[in-house]
């Protein structure tokens, strides 16, 4: 019977290969169908959408997973089909760790600049042109604020290895010396701050920052879209309360997926809260966020619910017409074998 860290393999291998579909999917309607959503906005759209498909491809290298167990826990990496060294795997996670950060930050990077198309057009218009290079760097800078301190503050030592080693020799099979793995622990045994307790606060800290900017943004877009829209057109009004929807639907998605079980765990070493139990089905949950990120718009805003339904009735079509050809022919063919066999037997 499999164990649970080991299905978990297949909800990462299932969401790299949904993603990688309905992400290149959404490119392709962005940029060759999509015609309302033009500019920045567009740009962004297509940049989450890769950003999406690296993080579930990195996910699949670092193969991440927790294990919490009494007053810390251990990020560690299952990975054994690529035989490398601890270092590279390592880099792995904390790139992974940046990734969901980085997303996020791209989230709140939307929020403002939403927000400021409805409230001031002309820092709006700082978003293009050279002001994509600030809010390209941005989410770069957020997800390194929470890896770097990962790697840094995380690296495993003597007193970490002797307080997780017989439960991970336990639980996983695996000597713990051999894992490539940042261990979280908040207080060393005579209650003063480990280096993990400085990680906790600082992924913390960036991570409140972006719900700070999301949620001010979205009370402040509500507001003004109830507002202001009363004397706007009835199509503009629709397109930006999509559009705002869409966000807020992007912003719940990991919320409820990752952030509010991975807060719990993230902090549970800081507030001597003690576990014992796998935890690495956050991630597992985690992969699922980049495709639904991507349907969400795709459900959301009405023109690409249009070309998508077009799309389908295309599809359908050809597939129908194809499979009557085929059928056709392969009825054709037998009628004509079923005549020459009675050909041959009248002779």
């Amino acid at each position: 019977m499999a164990r649970f860290y080991e299905i978990t393999d297949n909800f990462t291998k299932l969401g790299f290969a949904t993603v990688s579909i309905t992400n290149i999917f959404l490119i392709y309607l962005t940029l060759f169908h999509i015609k309302r959503i033009i500019g920045t906005y567009k740009h962004m759209i297509i940049i989450v959408a890769i950003w999406g498909m690296i993080f579930s491809a990195s996910e699949l290298i670092a193969r991440p997973f927790v294990h919490s167990y009494n007053k810390g826990w251990m990020f560690f990496s299952l990975n054994t089909w690529i035989g490398t060294s601890q270092l590279f795997l390592q880099i792995s996670l904390a790139v992974y760790a940046s990734f969901y950060l980085l997303i996020m930050s791209f989230i709140s990077v939307q929020f403002l600049f939403r927000y400021f198309t409805l409230t001031n057009r002309r820092i709006a218009n700082r978003f293009e042109g050279k002001g994509m290079i600030f809010w390209m760097i941005y989410p770069i800078i957020s997800g390194s604020f929470y890896g770097g301190p990962l790697f840094f503050f995380g690296l495993p030592d003597n007193y970490s290895d002797e307080y997780f080693g017989k439960e991970i020799l336990d639980s996983y099979g695996l000597a713990i010396k051999e894992v490539p793995r940042f261990p979280i622990i908040a207080y060393e045994a005579d209650g003063s701050l480990r280096p993990g307790a400085y990680f906790i606060m600082t992924g913390a800290v960036v991570m409140i920052l972006q719900y700070t900017i999301i949620i001010y943004c979205g009370v402040r877009m509500h507001l003004v879209m109830n507002r202001e829209f009363k004397n706007s057109s009835v199509p503009n009004k629709k397109l930006q309360r999509q559009f705002f929807r869409a966000l807020v639907t992007q912003t719940i998605a990991p919320t409820i997926l990752f952030v509010f079980p991975a807060a719990y765990v993230l902090l549970s070493p800081l507030l001597n809260i003690e576990m014992n139990f796998q935890t690495g089905w956050i991630y597992a949950a985690l992969s699922l966020f980049p495709p639904i990120d991507s349907i969400a718009l795709m459900c959301m805003v009405s023109e690409y619910r249009k070309v998508v339904k077009g799309v389908y009735v295309i599809s359908y079509g050809f597939l129908s017409v194809l499979i009557t050809a085929l059928c056709k022919d392969l009825f054709c063919n037998r009628a004509n074998q079923s005549t020459e066999i009675e050909l041959r037997s009248s002779t």
